[in-house]
């Protein structure tokens, strides 16, 4: 199963890949393209529990911000029995932002309503 779960997980990036690849295409401007690491806490320690892509551009005068995170591991327990627990398939939660240029507040859009 663990085949399976891998050809999920590079169909998922390939189809995040040509939803960029797609905003660039209709004229959209990237401004920012960032992958960071996600951490937990586990008392004193600090653990890698997957990454966050970040991209923002623009598209005709309408800003939007786009984040993948991709938790890799889940922390589980209580007390002194927690524990980080690997996930497979990862769990992948992406959010889509905009913004007008001329405003401060931003709204959760869906992906679909996008083009």
């Amino acid at each position: 199963m663990r085949e399976i779960s891998a050809t999920k997980r590079a169909t998922r990036d390939a189809q995040f890949e040509a939803f960029i690849d797609r905003i660039k295409e209709s004229g959209g401007e990237i401004t920012l393209d960032e992958t960071v690491p996600l951490y937990t806490d586990v008392g004193m320690q600090e653990f890698e529990v997957g990454t966050e892509r970040v991209v923002e551009f623009s598209v005709n005068h309408t800003d939007f911000h786009l984040s993948r995170k991709t938790e890799t591991h889940i922390l589980q327990g209580s007390g002194h029995q927690k524990h980080i627990n690997e996930l497979d398939p990862p769990r992948i939660n992406i959010v889509l932002k905009r913004k007008s240029e001329t405003s401060n507040d931003w709204q959760v859009m869906d992906l679909e309503d996008m083009f």
